[in-house]
């Protein structure tokens, strides 16, 4: 009888164990996988763009500033993503378009505010840079006159093109600007093939074999920027960032 007794014990473990797993399992995905899709959850599409803001390890996994705070708004908000590859300037006119739902690290400008939405609050402050690569002795930090001639790539729509026009203006420069569409890796690539002589991004590279600053161009506040056709994802959003600052004034 004791057998029994003890058979029946090991079969109960075993049950609430399982009633354990199943409910705890979708809970686990959610959270390691914002992708999948929830059941009663709002999906947003979202930009996912070559960066230091959005990078994929050789397993899959994401990272980066702008996924972790992705991750921070889908608390306050419940929003599951899912996301769309892309350039960022392909992916910036897919917002326009209504493509995808939530971009980020948008800045603004009156023109962009017409093809999107913008928040309150922003999501952080950039500083942009002349970027050349390592060993370039022909641009000189000293001499901003160095750059004329220059092959300058920039990604086309962004604000750095805007600030480098102004900034040429102000140095008397005269380089050939080339507008890029491919992503930050392939641009950098051509930086260091020598298909480009300098490269303007922001001052994120932590990396001195890849690019070296030269020049500052200027910096803003940038935001995660939402598709005309989602209103109802700006108002989540505005309250998502509110609570976030009113929690850690310095997470940004």
């Amino acid at each position: 009888m004791r057998i029994h007794h003890d058979v029946k014990w090991v079969v109960l473990a075993a049950l609430l164990l399982s009633l354990f797993l199943n409910t705890a399992m979708p809970l686990c995905v959610r959270a390691q996988d914002p992708g999948k899709e929830a059941q009663g959850s709002k999906v947003v599409r979202v930009g996912w763009y070559d960066s230091t803001y959005n990078t994929i390890d050789e397993y899959g996994r994401r990272s980066g500033y702008a996924y972790e705070y992705q991750l921070k708004l889908s608390a306050y908000s419940g929003w599951t993503y899912e996301y769309v590859a892309g350039s960022w300037s392909d992916l910036l006119h897919m917002l326009e378009n209504g493509e995808i739902d939530l971009m980020s690290d948008v800045s603004y400008t009156p023109e962009r505010e017409k093809k999107m939405m913008f928040p309150s609050l922003p999501m952080g402050i950039e500083d942009y840079y002349i970027f050349t690569a390592p060993g370039n002795d022909t641009i000189s930090r000293k001499d901003p006159a160095t750059l004329n001639g220059k092959r300058v790539g920039v990604n086309k729509d962004s604000i750095q093109a805007d600030f480098y026009v102004n900034w040429e203006k102000d140095n008397d420069v005269h380089a050939e600007i080339i507008e890029l569409t491919t992503p930050e890796s392939e641009s950098l690539q051509m930086l260091e093939d020598g298909a480009l002589d300098a490269y303007i991004t922001v001052d994120s590279f932590t990396d001195a074999t890849q690019a070296i600053p030269v020049f500052k161009i200027g910096s803003s506040e940038y935001y995660f920027a939402v598709s005309n056709s989602r209103p109802d994802l700006m108002v989540e959003l505005n309250a998502a960032l509110a609570r976030i600052q009113e929690e850690n004034r310095y997470y940004n």
